[in-house]
């Protein structure tokens, strides 16, 4: 057993793991539903187009697909996000990196929630206040998940359960991620912008759920090491 899953599993008693397992669950999930309700909303709406309009636009005010969107897709989003961060936080190692992604992930989260009450105006250029909300909310998830993903690369090294491969593969997808957003503000690519968010964002999701589907499988073994053994064993 590794130091870091001996001193995990020594602070968590069974039902704890359990909880994170479920969330784990979650968040293997949410992200790759994310990614195909907007691929369907998008090809459901005549005349928008993924590679020059952004996802937001599918959420806007003058959306046919707003509230599907907004409720299922951001605020599902959201949902899914934040139940990693439980996961997050119950199976590795604690430690101030740790408290560190979790609070990032936990930012995301939020603000990815609250996005849904705030669509942007028509073709997100957004004049009103609700408009401006909407890309005042969407601001942390855009940098708190790929933060999280580049801080996980510490936080997995000092687990002991992560092979450098994990390490270097989520600070990568995290600078990467991270890079989109100056790219996509400076309008580098004209016409482009819908291809260029899903190409910062996508990477981030499926961090998510890779990272998920890890913590699923260290919570069952955990679950299984502290099952007491059956009669006869």
């Amino acid at each position: 057993m590794t130091p870091g899953l001996a001193d995990a599993e020594q602070q968590r008693p069974p039902r704890v793991w359990a909880v994170g397992r479920a969330l784990a669950a979650v968040g293997a999930v949410g992200p790759m539903l994310y990614v195909g309700l907007t691929m369907v909303l998008g090809l459901t709406w005549t005349g928008y187009d993924p590679i020059r309009d952004t996802q937001s636009e599918l959420g806007a005010v003058d959306s046919p697909v707003q509230v599907v969107m907004n409720v299922a897709g951001f605020m599902g989003l959201g949902v899914s996000i934040l139940a990693f961060a439980g996961a997050y936080a119950i199976v590795l190692r604690p430690g101030w990196p740790t408290w560190v992604a979790t609070a990032l992930l936990v930012v995301a989260g939020v603000g990815m929630v609250v996005v849904g009450f705030f669509p942007c105006d028509p073709g997100c250029v957004d004049v009103t206040t609700t408009g401006r909300l909407h890309g005042v909310f969407s601001a942390p998830g855009a940098i708190g998940l790929p933060a999280a993903a580049m801080v996980s690369a510490l936080v997995f090294g000092r687990d002991g359960r992560w092979s450098t491969g994990w390490q270097l593969t989520s600070f990568v997808l995290g600078a990467l991620s991270l890079a989109s957003g100056p790219i996509i503000a400076a309008e580098v690519v004209a016409g482009a912008n819908g291809l260029l968010q899903r190409a910062g964002m996508w990477p981030s999701l499926l961090w998510v759920s890779a990272v998920s589907i890890r913590l699923l499988v260290l919570t069952r073994a955990s679950v299984d090491r502290q099952r007491p053994p059956a009669a006869g064993d």
